[in-house]
């Protein structure tokens, strides 16, 4: 999904951890039940709507596990997205800034590194979306290349946080999921663990900062009980693309119903798995 980066020192992710958690939640109003459901070992995919920056966040910092995710290629290297601003900025090419514009950019493509790194050792993977290449055969293989890493870290025994709707909502409102995590765990042959977030959407916006509404609205992560193997369409009987067809509804439904309002959390744990050929 990246080229091997520089090797540079960074810093252990549990320290960490430990230090933005209890940041957290001296912080904000933060609920996360079903932890149980996470698996001590194995690969797993854990699966989740996506409302803000801070999802993966509060997957990362309360999970009993490490995780591993993907994000878009942008979060993994801010220093060409500040590089990119500076460039735009008037005077910043005069010769006159000439010592200080390359100090700032050496500067910055240091941080980038670090970052890239830094990320990468918490478990992040970079991906580019929506990509092109020269040719349709380059894209195809290109995401074929990412599907394979992730079958390979699934079966090496990680848990891997998919987000399946594809890129954060802007509304709020939870998209169509994406099949490629039922395609996924069906290969792998891997559990699925469904979770729903709610009211994080908009608390990464600096607006909500600045209104102090973050302070006053409650998070709700709930984790949902794990789709195991036995419970997936069978491929031999329907096939797989009506396999992962039939997965990606029944989990969709089962994320919703996750989300819903805190007191009826324990009831969308209960959801009941209908991964049967006949929703088709």
């Amino acid at each position: 999904m990246t080229d091997q980066p520089t090797t540079v020192a960074t810093i252990p992710f549990e320290p960490v951890r430990d230090i933005l958690k209890a940041a957290l939640d001296q912080l904000f109003h933060i609920e996360v039940t079903g932890l149980e459901s996470i698996p001590e070992s194995g690969g797993a995919i854990l699966v989740c709507n996506h409302t803000d920056y801070l999802d993966p966040m509060i997957q990362g910092l309360y999970s009993p596990r490490r995780i591993h995710f993907l994000g878009k290629e942008e979060l993994f290297r801010p220093d060409d997205q500040i590089l990119e601003t500076l460039a735009q900025a008037p005077g910043w090419s005069h010769p006159v800034f000439s010592p200080v514009r390359l100090t700032v950019e050496a500067m910055l493509k240091l941080y980038g590194l670090y970052h890239r790194s830094q990320m990468e050792t918490w478990g992040g993977h970079p991906i580019r979306r929506a990509f092109k290449g020269d040719s349709a055969k380059d894209a195809v293989a290109y995401y074929q290349e990412i599907e394979d890493q992730m079958l390979e870290l699934l079966r090496e025994g990680h848990l891997l946080s998919v987000f399946p709707e594809g890129t954060r909502s802007e509304t709020g409102v939870m998209a169509p999921f994406k099949p490629l995590t039922a395609r996924l765990a069906l290969k792998a042959g891997v559990p699925i663990i469904p979770s729903g977030i709610r009211g994080a959407h908009g608390f990464s916006d600096v607006r909500t900062f600045l209104s102090g509404e973050v302070f006053q609205r409650g998070i709700y992560y709930n984790i949902g009980n794990p789709i195991q193997p036995a419970d997936f369409p069978k491929i031999e009987e329907v096939g797989e693309k009506a396999a992962a067809r039939a997965l990606t509804e029944d989990l969709q439904k089962q994320v919703y119903a996750l989300t819903l309002h805190p007191e009826r959390r324990s009831r969308g744990r209960e959801v009941p798995r209908k991964t049967r050929a006949r929703q088709l």
